[in-house]
């Protein structure tokens, strides 16, 4: 094995330990750590709008009249 197997293997189990953790923090009720909030409808309200404006704007744009 090489050293960089050997690093390879050490940042994947780091990795893993990691990714453990955070998700017994996750799942656990008691810790302060959780899902982020949910956006704000205002938020999601504008990405909807603007995505349905960039999409009109285009078509309009790639199909000329």
């Amino acid at each position: 094995m090489t050293a960089l197997d050997e690093r390879k293997m050490m940042t994947d189990d780091n990795f893993d330990e990691e990714l453990e953790r955070r998700l017994r923090l996750l799942e656990d009720p008691a810790s302060g750590e959780g899902p982020l909030e949910n956006l704000p409808w205002q938020d999601v309200a504008a990405a909807v709008i603007g995505l349905a404006v960039i999409s009109v704007l285009l078509l309009v744009w790639g199909y000329p009249r």
